[in-house]
């Protein structure tokens, strides 16, 4: 993901986690609450606060997310050696564990293995440098994974926040603690030492003023007469007159404290905001014997919490908008990208036309001739020619599919997809390819030395052999060599600082060409976007960086040596995979020994293009099963209408008319669901449109009678019942 984007979602859980630490009392709902924005911010959704005991070597897990019931609030670790919390205390640092399977320094608990933990990240919550510790926040991890820089600084600030919190909260409880204590002393005393320099005020157990301090009347401008009973009241802001009178009495019908906050009217008209508060005084009997209050002048801080809530809702405003600024940057960037990578790959195509028109020419020469010769053998009567020209006309036949297959693949628009693969095998099946782009007066010569796997996106590095053969081409005007060769390196210390790669094995892919070599000053320049010495028109200057880019995000490194008059080896290298390879579905056609049976069942075939809708009603109808020809989705449906039932639909996915293929298959599925479906399709992105499962699949065009024989067969013995 992108680091931005990760930096953004960090501080929008500190302010989150910021704001509700300013504003909550309930200390349990701020924990858990910190365990979760951890976990959104971290990705893992697996975090615990781990509190430190009396003792200092006690941990009880007090808060979590993620956990199984039995480990919040009861599982309870001693920091003995070979501890992670040992290790915690001792270095007093946060603690990365990336790999269970590789950590030396401790043991993990039990829990955490039951809980599927592969690595943590933890940090110390301190209160003050020099106090212990509150306790152990961690974020835990199911899968082994790096912790960036950035993910342990955020840790840190969100500790701090968190040591703040449970400071602020330790400072409630011996305030409490204190406040209890006082009650059991002279009341009277108590409350005058606990509410000085505040404006202390008396009233008798039925509420009436007694006593105010003299600020009072310094303030408001009203003799005794006006302030002593409830008359002080009318001080207060019409507008909160109602909740004062309502709260002071319910106080004293309760005996429960008071605590309100009202405008009171200054002598010159102004009215700041006051806190005022009471505790009543109870005798022996737990009657009320006398109140004793407070008055305190908050508006500076009424203004200030007025203005941070103003302040915080402007702050989520922006990050909202910035976020939706970013997210729209990212889709456009996402855009560009993909159209570049298009365009480049559009730009080799334009490179390979030449040779391949030359190679296609060539293979229709052989086609047209053979058909024409066979032609004049049959007008003649001779028969017993005939199966030679027809194998030269098939196999011509069959090379121009392959070559056209393999130019749709590598041209069509489509995301990137990282993919377990063997490099010997892709470049051996591009080399027929760049032997007839490179032209004839370049020898094509390939190496293998490796065998190794490795996972990139397989058009991608397909693009960039091809745009490397065909700069080495442009490169050798007069012809030359061409080397291209798959080995297989080790990168230790020295290497790995001196080639920018981390150490570890990889395989490497070098291209060399016998031409003109490149200069200094320009080898320096290679790599720059839009950076070309082409002519205007001949290149877009994009290719190398965008096999630069491409190297990057696999993981690996690109490196290019050159002399002048001598040559050039641009080399690429990807680290080895060692994952094993899933099994392939075996591909129709492949090792088919002899055509199955049919058995009258019931095919519509839909398409447009008369000549495949002849050849393959009359293949099948030979093979036995009873075939039903339209030529677009209506006149499908009309002669679907005349059927008792249905076996299979064989249709063409671009078919005329309001509906496609696709479109003509789902409306059938919703009159005969457990139809079995074949496309078959020209479109080097057919497969994309469909969802293949075991009644429906797609066969590229051309294909062989055969394969499609054996792909209906496939289909029609399923397991599905006829329609």
């Amino acid at each position: 993901m992108d680091i931005e984007d990760t930096l953004l979602r960090q501080r929008k859980v500190l302010a989150e986690f910021g704001e509700l630490a300013l504003v909550s009392d309930d200390l349990e709902h701020i924990l858990d609450e910190a365990c979760r924005l951890v976990g959104e911010a971290l990705e893992t959704n697996l975090a615990k606060f781990m509190l430190l005991r009396e003792d200092g070597i006690t941990f009880l897990v007090r808060n979590g997310i993620g956990w199984t019931p039995d480990v919040v609030g009861k599982v309870q670790v001693q920091a003995c050696e070979g501890s992670p919390e040992r290790y915690s205390l001792d270095t007093d640092l946060p603690v990365i564990s990336v790999n269970v399977a590789t950590e030396t320094r401790f043991r993990y608990h039990d829990f955490q293995t039951r809980n599927g933990v592969q690595a943590f990240v933890n940090v110390l919550v301190h209160g003050a440098t020099d106090q212990r510790p509150f306790g152990i926040f961690e974020v835990d991890s199911r899968c082994p994974r790096e912790f960036t820089d950035s993910d342990i600084d955020f840790l840190r600030v969100y500790s701090n926040l968190l040591g703040a919190v449970l400071k602020r909260f330790n400072a409630l409880q011996v305030m409490r603690s204190t406040e209890e204590k006082l009650r059991e002393s002279e009341k009277h005393y108590r409350i005058a030492a606990e509410l000085n320099p505040l404006w202390p005020w008396s009233a008798d157990s039925q509420g009436a003023l007694i006593s105010i301090d003299q600020r009072w009347h310094e303030y408001t401008g009203l003799n005794p007469a006006q302030t002593l009973g409830r008359e002080w009241t009318q001080a207060a802001h019409p507008d909160d007159r109602q909740s004062l009178a309502q709260g002071w009495d319910h106080s004293l019908a309760t005996l429960e404290p008071f605590d309100l906050h009202v405008r009171l009217r200054k002598h010159d008209g102004e009215l700041p905001w006051f806190r005022v508060r009471a505790l009543c005084s109870l005798d022996a009997g737990g009657h009320s014997e006398q109140w004793y209050g407070t008055l305190e002048n908050v508006d500076d801080r009424v203004q200030l919490e007025s203005a941070l809530r103003d302040w915080n809702d402007l702050l989520e405003d922006r990050i909202a908008q910035r976020t939706a600024q970013l997210e729209a940057e990212q889709q456009e960037r996402a855009m560009a990208e993909s159209k570049l990578r298009q365009s480049q790959k559009m730009e080799a195509v334009g490179q390979l036309t030449g040779g391949i028109a030359h190679d296609f020419n060539n293979l229709l020469a052989g086609i047209i001739g053979s058909l024409e010769l066979m032609q004049r053998r049959i007008d003649a009567g001779q028969h017993n020619q005939l199966t030679r020209y027809n194998s030269v006309a098939m196999t011509s036949a069959s090379r121009a599919a392959a070559l056209t297959q393999r130019l749709l693949a590598f041209s069509r628009q489509q995301s990137l997809e990282p993919e377990l693969l063997e490099p010997r095998t892709v470049v051996a099946g591009l080399e027929e390819m760049i032997r007839r782009s490179v032209g004839p007066s370049i020898v094509v010569e390939c190496s293998f030395r490796a065998s190794d796997r490795i996972r990139c996106d397989l058009n991608q590095l397909e693009n960039a052999l091809l745009n490397l053969a065909i700069n080495a081409r442009d490169a050798m005007p007069d012809g030359g060599t061409l080397s291209l060769m798959v080995d297989r390196c080790t990168i230790d210390a020295p290497a790995s600082f001196d080639r920018n790669m981390p150490q570890g094995t990889y395989v490497s892919i070098s291209v060399t060409d016998s031409g003109t070599g490149i200069s200094p000053d320009i080898l320096s320049r290679i790599f720059d976007p839009f950076f070309t010495t082409k002519k205007i028109g001949e290149g877009t200057g994009l290719g190398l960086s965008m096999i630069y880019g491409f190297t990057q995000q696999s993981g690996g490194q690109i490196k290019v040596h050159s002399s002048l008059g001598v040559g050039t080896t641009v080399t690429m290298y990807f680290p080895v995979d060692h994952s094993q390879p899933g099994h392939s579905r075996k591909k129709a056609g492949e090792a088919h020994s002899m055509l199955p049976a049919a058995h009258n069942e019931v095919i519509l075939l839909v398409d447009d293009e008369k000549a495949i809708r002849q050849m393959v009603s009359e293949f099948l109808s030979e093979m036995g099963y009873r075939v039903i020809e339209a030529v677009d989705s209506v006149s499908a449906i009309k002669q679907a209408e005349k059927l008792d039932h249905l076996d299979l639909l064989l249709t063409d996915i671009g078919l005329p008319g309001v509906m496609n293929g696709v479109s003509l298959a789902a409306e059938f599925r919703g009159r005969y669901p457990s139809l079995n479906v074949l496309f078959i399709t020209g479109f080097a992105a057919g497969s994309r449109l469909v969802s293949m499962d075991a009644s429906t699949q797609v066969l590229p065009k051309p294909f062989s009678l055969n394969d499609l024989s054996h792909r209906v067969r496939e289909l029609l013995d399923s397991g599905l019942g006829s329609t």
